[in-house]
């Protein structure tokens, strides 16, 4: 299918010029040498082949092309020879600006421009003819160029809705896996400050109790505290998988503060500010930034329970389509969370090594993350920085504000439709070129922002539509003038008309825009009419004549008018079509992750609170109650269980290489200034006696995490 595609259209066109010559001189019994036969031939064959390339090798076929021409010039060869072959290098052009960067598109259509200017000057013995034929290439290839350009943004569009969904796709094939890796390391750091501890202590305790009964009490206050400890934190991981799938589907600003109110309840202090035009942001960008937030969250519970925390998501780049700026801080104090046995819980919950996943999360999306103390105060500073996915392209954003969006399509398209006055201009009176210029450009110069307020630019155009009748009756213009410059505004026109169907709103809104235009321009071509004649109406009732022209010239302008708004309504129906697939495939496709992870998290939630804390809560009960064997029991019992579960996490997950990071990740540690209370230790033992009395089979601590 690639092939017809590239070869259809180059040998359409040589089949109709070898039809136009040599067909019809031969059909019509003209003479036709062998020479100009065999060079006629020689050219369509290879501008054909040249054609045949273009999507390849755009540049070298239109340079070929253009080179042909050339060389046809001095051959003795009529003009209906190369007639058909011009539009080739338009053909070529256009793959030149849809598939090379602006820069070189610019260089090859000033070549070619130059090379036709030549070609002109050749043929053509009159400068006027010269100078009309140089405009009329112009016009056609800005026109040209402005249309592969578009195209090439419409492509861009494509590919990077194809890159976004490609890595939410990844990103949803890694969900679950990602989830459980994070949840195995904040279990085994769980198991091992505490469980481990408490099942040594006790068997320890239990084979030196006949010399040293004091182990015993000091065994039983230290289970019941490191149960505690262990409850606490299981409890904290559990609260942190809480969130339901439809919640993680909701609004940015919705998730954040759900998420804030569960972090206070666990003893933070967090304030939200999240901006309005992010309130309820979706998609890929909110996913990173929510997990952001919460690993940013989750570390101050760590490190600074009870402080202050203030989460701030705020937007960037301007009109909303730039990036997110996030920030998370905290002040470093520890309040009345930070104190008690669930102070030493939350100092050790988790890895260290949440900033490494923060840091994945926001270069997934191009985007950075910085991490580290803060240089104001004390406490600890997150910031990310999260682009809202790929924009159509636009200018920097250094430009002025009524330039963003400006591209050399909006550029090529006023230049294009300003070269008629000019060229009409330019054959019949050269004297009044410059003269016309002005009008022009006053034409078309709103054209640069159609896209941006494409009914105020149809409404400008049709009021500057009555500069060429007032001109011709205040005697500043030719009536050949006024008459070119109203034929510029009806072109002008339809440009404005077009980018009402196709920018401005769906079809149910801009539907009245072909009759609006069509009663504008009906009204300046009466207007020119009048100016042009109105002392001869003036006698023979012509005022009835008028309003008889109103509504035959209204009618004219009407159909074709409803014709091009309808293409431009097909045109934006299939945008949206296709934007709307897109954007529905991308959001199941995060949807799905979401959901992925979420039932992930609930599984291991449920074995956690249906084992392991059970065994927990029965380890403190025992140590309440004064059972030291029951306590190691449970004790290793809780063990097993959590060692269970962690070996099925990395059985379904499979062995991981350590993670690394691209930059020295900021290690955060507890305050230096207020020491965070020591957690219970085991009570003193002889260290080579405990050494061989704890049991060989006793599990003293589980295997290195993922």
């Amino acid at each position: 299918m690639e092939r017809i595609r590239n070869w259809l259209l180059p040998a359409l066109l040589a089949i109709q010029q070898l039809a136009f010559w040599p067909g019809r001189p031969l059909r019509d019994g003209d003479p036709v040498g062998a020479a100009q036969l065999a060079a006629g031939l020689g050219a369509a064959v290879v501008i054909t082949a040249a054609l045949g390339v273009r999507r390849r090798r755009p540049v070298a076929a239109a340079l070929t092309v253009e080179a042909v021409l050339l060389a046809c010039v001095p051959l003795p060869l009529p003009d209906d020879a190369t007639l058909l072959h011009a539009f080739s290098v338009l053909v070529a052009l256009y793959s030149v600006a849809v598939r090379s960067p602006a820069r070189r598109t610019a260089l090859v259509g000033s070549a070619l421009a130059v090379a036709e200017a030549v070609r002109a000057a050749l043929q053509l013995d009159s400068a006027a003819d010269v100078g009309g034929e140089i405009l009329v290439n112009c016009a056609l290839f800005l026109t040209v160029v402005g249309l592969g350009r578009g195209r090439r943004r419409w492509q861009a569009g494509r590919r990077a809705a194809a890159r976004d969904l490609a890595r939410a796709e990844a990103e949803r094939g890694r969900a679950a896996t990602t989830e459980r890796r994070r949840l195995a390391r904040e279990l085994h750091d769980v198991s091992a400050h505490h469980l481990t501890s408490v099942v040594v202590t006790a068997d320890a305790a239990l084979r030196l109790g006949d010399r040293k009964p004091e182990l015993t009490a000091q065994a039983l206050e230290f289970a019941a505290d490191g149960g505690r400890e262990t409850l606490a934190s299981l409890d904290r991981l559990v609260a942190m998988m809480r969130t339901s799938a439809a919640d993680e589907d909701s609004a940015l600003e919705e998730r954040v503060d759900e998420l804030a109110a569960g972090f206070a309840r666990l003893g933070l202090r967090p304030a939200v500010d999240v901006a309005p035009d992010l309130a309820g942001l979706t998609g890929p960008v909110a996913e990173a930034a929510f997990g952001i937030v919460r690993e940013a969250l989750t570390n101050a519970l760590r490190y600074a329970p009870g402080a202050a925390v203030l989460v701030s998501v705020a937007v960037s780049g301007g009109d909303g389509d730039g990036a997110v700026d996030l920030t998370v801080e905290d002040d470093g104090a520890r309040g009345a969370a930070g104190s008690g046995a669930g102070s030493g819980a939350g100092q050790r919950l988790g890895s260290g090594r949440g900033t490494v996943g923060m840091r994945e999360r926001a270069t997934a999306l191009d985007g950075t993350l910085d991490a580290g103390p803060r240089k104001d105060g004390p406490g600890w500073r997150v910031r990310a920085r999260l682009p809202l996915g790929t924009a159509a392209l636009r200018g920097p954003a250094s430009r002025h504000p009524a330039l963003r969006g400006l591209d050399a399509t909006d550029g090529a398209t006023v230049l294009s439709v300003a070269a008629i006055p000019v060229f009409a201009v330019l054959v019949e009176r050269p004297a009044d070129v410059w003269l016309s210029c002005v009008p022009a450009l006053a034409y078309t110069l709103p054209l640069l922002w159609r896209r941006r307020a494409p009914w105020a630019v149809l409404c400008a155009v049709l009021a500057l539509a009555w500069l060429a009748p007032l001109g011709l009756a205040f005697g500043l213009l030719h009536r050949d003038v006024a008459l070119t410059l109203t034929v510029t505004c009806g072109a002008a026109t339809c440009v404005a008309l077009y980018a009402v169907a196709a920018y401005a709103g769906p079809a149910r809104v801009t539907w009245p825009a072909s009759g609006v235009a069509a009663a504008g321009l009906t009204l300046s071509a009466i207007a020119l009419a009048a100016a042009d004649g109105i002392s001869d109406l003036e006698g023979q009732g012509g005022y009835g004549l008028l309003l008889f022209l109103v509504c035959m010239v209204g009618t004219l302008f009407l159909f074709p008018l409803a014709a091009l708004w309808g293409v431009g309504a097909v045109v934006r129906t299939r945008r949206d079509r296709i934007r709307a697939i897109e954007d529905h495939v991308l959001a199941e496709t995060v949807r799905s992750a979401v959901v992925e992870a979420y039932e992930e998290r609930r599984r291991i939630a449920a074995e956690l609170r249906g084992e392991v804390l059970r065994h927990a809560a029965d380890v403190v009960a025992h140590a309440e109650a004064g059972d030291l064997k029951s306590v190691a029991d449970g004790a290793r019992a809780a063990l097993a269980a959590m060692r269970d579960l962690l070996a099925a996490l990395r059985e379904v997950t499979g062995p991981t290489a350590p993670e690394t990071s691209p930059t020295p990740v900021p290690t955060r540690s507890a305050p230096p200034k207020e020491a965070p209370p020591s957690p219970p230790r085991p009570p003193s033992l002889p260290r080579t006696r405990t050494a061989k009395a704890a049991p060989a089979t006793a599990p003293t601590a589980l295997e290195p995490s993922e």
